[in-house]
């Protein structure tokens, strides 16, 4: 799943900065970026690939991006510690599953301001449908499932109007865009996860958390601001303070 999500952050990134029609999710077969050559399918194996080739393609001697060998590394360290803590459940897959599409979307927003509708799509549907059939993320177990299809689906209305008015509102004022449609989403998908009462922290700590990444390249984001990306992580940060119960009851989803 690693080897999986350096592929989809490669093609997606390539088709939204480069709008390659030869190029797709599928077609054609993994290969070297610089020298096009063909991954054979031995050094496709995550992890063991890359230290075997000893972190350079076998055709152009080139070196590989050692961001494909922490994806890899990510997924598993992830994947281990989901089991760890949920066991091997329906439910330690389904948090695995939004841990991967948050994943490359974090990675997309912070390198090419892209949030793929799909992926956004996929998020708010995984929200509504594990919270409407099996009450995971939201509200308490005791109550009726409705109640949690409810908070899911209003969780996700209200995370897609909250950013939608901000923007509206700045948009009257500087006759321009301030917030990216994808955003609007793929807020909608985390309010589907944890309903509506967790989203103003998750925003609290998603403005942060991108105020931190500007600051970490002036240059790069002096126009433009990754807000998905401090998005996920301000919810990555929420949903660890509340598992591990470091803010007691202030924080209720």
């Amino acid at each position: 799943m690693g080897s999986f999500s350096s592929l989809l952050i490669y093609r997606l990134g390539l088709k939204e900065t480069d709008n390659d029609k030869s190029i797709n999710l599928f077609l054609p077969r993994s290969h070297c970026p610089r020298c096009k050559k063909q991954i054979s399918l031995l050094n496709l194996i995550p992890i063991l690939g890359f230290i075997k080739q000893l972190g350079k393609c076998n055709e152009c001697n080139k070196p590989i991006s050692l961001m494909y060998l922490f994806n890899e590394l990510i997924h598993l360290l992830t994947g281990l510690l989901i089991i760890y803590f949920l066991q091997i459940s329906l439910l330690s897959l389904t948090v695995y599953v939004l841990f991967f599409i948050l994943y490359i979307l974090f990675i997309l927003d912070i390198k090419f301001f892209y949030l793929p509708l799909g992926l956004n799509y996929c998020l708010s549907g995984i929200g509504i449908i594990s919270n409407g059939l099996f009450g995971f993320f939201v509200g308490d177990l005791s109550t009726h499932i409705s109640s949690h299809l409810w908070l899911s689906l209003l969780g996700c209305f209200t995370g897609f109007v909250s950013l939608w008015v901000v923007n509206f509102i700045y948009k009257l004022i500087n006759k321009r865009d301030g917030i990216g449609g994808g955003d609007f989403i793929l807020f909608a998908g985390i309010g589907s996860i944890t309903g509506p009462f967790s989203l103003a922290p998750i925003l609290f700590l998603g403005s942060i958390s991108a105020l931190l990444i500007i600051t970490g390249n002036l240059k790069k984001y002096s126009r433009e601001v990754p807000l998905g990306s401090g998005l996920i992580l301000g919810f990555i940060f929420y949903i660890l303070l509340k598992y591990f119960e470091l803010l007691g009851n202030i924080l209720v989803i």
